[in-house]
């Protein structure tokens, strides 16, 4: 689910995280984890590399920054370290 907003681009409504300072990049960046995460698959980093442009170190961050507050769960340790979205936050809604 996207929505539009910040100056013209499209995020994820989840993205935006409360009490953070949110800046375009960095909402920019978690939207894309999060409607890859949303296709209902636990990635690992690599394969979020893979699939959205960002740096290892890009995507560590944002991730820690969603699992704080809840957003995303990590699966496994080490290299096998996989995350999945966890289902809170804003849900789609269907009529």
């Amino acid at each position: 689910m996207l929505v539009d907003g910040l100056a013209g681009g499209s995020f994820n409504p989840n993205a935006y995280l409360p009490n953070f300072k949110n800046r375009r990049a960095g909402v920019r960046a978690r939207s894309i984890i999060l409607n890859m995460l949303g296709q209902g698959k636990t990635l690992s980093v690599v394969e979020l590399k893979g699939g959205t442009g960002l740096s290892e170190n890009s995507i560590r961050y944002h991730l820690k920054l969603l699992e704080k507050y809840r957003l995303v769960r990590r699966k496994g340790s080490g290299r096998k370290t996989c995350y999945e979205l966890t289902g809170l936050g804003q849900q789609p809604i269907t009529l």
